[in-house]
């Protein structure tokens, strides 16, 4: 009895949590801005269905620990790469919806090199995640 409510009471949490993810996401318009960005506007309803399934394997990847077999291991190259290409859409959509890079270079008095700048962070961060992916 007891393994039954804490599973549900965890079912719930998880639904809340994300649940509020996906209105957060849904709320700044991150996906919408992200189609308007790369000019693929018809296929925002593909966009919404891949992130949710994205959330979906992904809990449930890290729910069950599945192992992946010796022959597979190329798999985790290519979803190392896209897990990258989704965080780097993701943080530069919602840098963008949010107005970051603006009001961080107003307040910081930045009037040239703002196209350097951006290119280094995106360099640095491009790098970081190389060197955690391989050592």
């Amino acid at each position: 009895m007891t393994n039954t409510v804490l599973a549900l009471i965890g079912l719930s949490c998880g639904f809340t949590v994300s649940a509020a993810l996906f209105a957060l996401i849904a709320t700044i318009g991150v996906l919408n801005r992200m189609a308007q960005m790369t000019r693929s506007a018809a296929f925002i309803r593909g966009y919404e269905v891949c992130f949710m399934a994205g959330g979906i394997i992904g809990n449930l990847l890290s729910i069950y620990q599945w192992k992946l077999a010796e022959g597979m291991l190329w798999f985790t190259g290519i979803g190392g790469l896209f897990t990258g290409v989704y965080i780097g859409c993701f943080v530069g959509a919602l840098a963008e919806v949010l107005n970051v890079f603006p009001i961080l270079f107003h307040r910081l008095g930045l009037r040239q090199g703002m196209k350097c700048l951006i290119g280094a962070m995106a360099l640095g961060k491009a790098i970081g995640g190389i060197i955690d992916f391989f050592m």
